[in-house]
């Protein structure tokens, strides 16, 4: 298909549709509101806030239904950029990273920054680096792209059987925290309440495919949003005034500064190499929230920042998201779209995290353990918080520990806010989970289908038998999926394994695959085979020796090493064929149709004659 300008096929009553679901979603809030206030059981709010906002995804889902394999597996390419950019924007944090990333940053402090800011500037180089050359191409996969560009069968299994490790880790990470969120709302067996997740995000994918999965994500991305704002929003104007919490924090986090030197909190300076992010137990406040260097070392903090950066910018789930755009212009405004939502949302995690923590310096910190605020006490009573001061005794940061997935929703308990505005913040972390998790399982599904199952005979394939392997590849893979994610206990642990394998196998290959002619398949099999063993060793160990090497730096390690196993294998085989080069060639000319279009067409044209 040819790119098309944008304007040609948007479809004029996106804003209508969106601004239908944003009224439908606040008029669900207030009439929550005003059965609380009918003295209505919680439970029933609760499958209220719950549930209506999952029927309204599973209706946008439903609604652009498909059986065109183009459609299913590429939006048909007609997504505005700002659409597509919003759904790659919530892809990339989900609620994994609203929620988690929330409660690192309040326990870390500055430290935590070393993945926010990664995050973003991520997208910033994939918009630059990859997005334009793989929307040119094509393809409806990364692994396709890569063996298409080498002329390789072999090279396209194995990335696809690489890069299926971080998309399955991230949507085991959205399933976990999904199911325990839901099952802490509504009291519900932890397996029923994970299967409910991992079924509604099937049901939602196996409908329209990509299609499905970018309009219910645009709806998931406005219920986050509100759930993200609105606490914090109401937290700014109770202290300053000013209903801008991302503008406002500032002020709060120097206020923390001042706190906790009037209480003689000590500065704490990590080891150079060392990393030490939150786990999902109890963590303690045993360090200063603007110190820097206090949970990673000062010679990691650099490493870290850069591994999560190549691997957000590498990851093939969210590298797909913008190639559903109508031409290589469009995809670039959607990644635009994507940093600048991503950044908000960032910006507001923050303010969340440092509103917390300045309630928590202020109320608890050097109050004898008798006299802690009312919202502490139902903390320590839920076993989101432990202290070990008791009776008068004053409670200090470092006997202060807090379960570090509470922040976010916390917020809202303790400013007082209504029970319906306590769930419609936990709704919007489900939703961020949902979306999160359906983006990577499309994919992930698209890769086993197009890759594995049905490989260079994927284009032959009838219409009908492809979207049925399409279809089976999701139910089988959420399947798989769902009963990993009941043994799974640390989201973010889970997150970070994901970027750590994406820095080391899908950058490397993508970068060079991208801007340098003389890669060759064996090089780009030496270089996958390299990065994915050397990060692999890492995240083993970790889990049976006491001081592993950590899995971010570990990456740090495995990219450079990957790219000079590519470069010298390549060196030493036979240069790439013409066919290869001319294709890549076309794929750096941004206009004109795609490579892989006209590969078919000259196909087509050559078997006619």
């Amino acid at each position: 298909m040819a790119d098309l300008p944008a304007t040609r096929l948007a479809n004029p009553r996106i804003g209508l549709f969106f601004g239908i679901f944003t009224s439908l979603l606040v008029a669900v809030g207030l009439v929550a509101l005003l059965l609380e206030a009918l003295d209505v059981r919680s439970i029933w709010l609760t499958c209220l806030l719950l549930g209506a906002p999952l029927v309204l995804y599973g209706l946008f889902a439903l609604a652009v239904a498909t059986n065109h394999p183009h459609d299913f597996l590429a939006a048909g390419r007609r997504v505005p950029g700002a659409v597509a950019g919003a759904t790659l924007a919530i892809t990339a944090l989900g609620g994994t990273g609203l929620v988690a990333l929330t409660g690192a940053l309040f326990l870390m402090g500055s430290d935590a920054f070393a993945l926010l800011v990664g995050i973003p500037a991520g997208l910033v180089v994939a918009g630059v680096l990859f997005v334009p050359f793989v929307r040119k191409f094509g393809a409806y996969t990364i692994p396709a792209y890569l063996g298409a560009r080498f002329d390789s069968r072999l090279v396209r299994i194995a990335s696809a059987i690489a890069f299926t490790a971080p998309a399955g880790l991230l949507i085991v990470a959205e399933l976990a925290l999904a199911r325990r969120i839901v099952a802490d709302m509504t009291a519900a067996p932890s397996f029923v309440a994970g299967l409910v997740c991992a079924g509604a995000i099937c049901l939602f994918t196996v409908a329209g495919g990509m299609r499905s999965i970018v309009w219910a994500s645009v709806a998931k991305l406005i219920a986050a949003l509100v759930a993200l704002v609105i606490p914090v929003t109401i937290a700014a104007l109770y202290y300053s005034n000013v209903p801008l919490p991302q503008l406002t924090a500032g002020n709060m986090a120097r206020s923390i500064l001042r706190m906790e030197v009037l209480r003689d909190v000590p500065t704490l300076l990590a080891s150079p190499w060392l990393v030490d992010f939150p786990e999902n137990g109890f963590e303690p406040l045993g360090r200063r929230f603007l110190q820097m260097f206090g949970s990673i070392g000062a010679s990691a903090y650099g490493f870290v920042t850069l591994a999560v950066l190549a691997g957000i910018a590498g990851m093939p789930t969210l590298l797909m998201r913008p190639t559903t755009t109508p031409s290589v212009g469009a995809s670039r405004s959607a990644v635009s779209w994507a940093v600048v939502l991503t950044a908000f949302m960032i910006m507001t995690i923050t303010a969340i995290a440092i509103y917390m923590r300045a309630l928590v310096t202020e109320q608890v910190l050097g109050v004898p353990a008798d006299r802690l605020p009312g919202w502490f006490q139902v903390w320590l009573q839920q076993g989101i918080a432990v202290i070990d001061a008791k009776g008068s005794a004053p409670v200090s940061l470092a006997g202060l520990a807090v379960q570090r997935d509470a922040i976010l929703p916390g917020l809202s308990h303790v400013l007082g806010l209504p029970l319906g505005l306590t769930t419609v913040a936990l709704a919007g972390a489900v939703a961020a989970c949902l979306a999160g998790a359906a983006g990577h399982l499309q994919t992930l599904a698209a890769s086993l289908g197009e890759d594995l199952i049905l490989g260079t005979r994927a284009e032959a394939t009838r219409p009908a038998a492809r979207l049925v392997v399409a279809r089976l590849s999701i139910a089988v893979a959420a399947l798989v999926l769902f009963g990993l994610s009941l043994a799974a206990n640390d989201p973010l642990s889970l997150f970070i394994w994901a970027l750590s394998i994406s820095a080391a196998t899908s950058f490397p290959l993508l970068a060079l695959s991208v801007l340098w002619k003389r890669l060759t398949a064996a090089g780009a099999l030496a270089g996958l085979t390299v990065g994915f063993t050397v990060v692999l060793l890492p995240i083993i160990a970790s889990q049976m020796l006491p001081y592993p090497v950590p899995p971010l730096l570990a990456a740090a390690i495995a990219t450079p090493l990957a790219i000079i196993a590519a470069v010298g294998v390549s060196f030493v085989t036979p240069a790439p064929s013409r066919h290869a080069l001319e294709m890549l060639r076309d794929m750096r000319v941004p206009g004109g149709e795609t490579v892989m279009d006209r590969q078919r067409r000259l196909l087509r044209l050559k078997r006619s004659d």
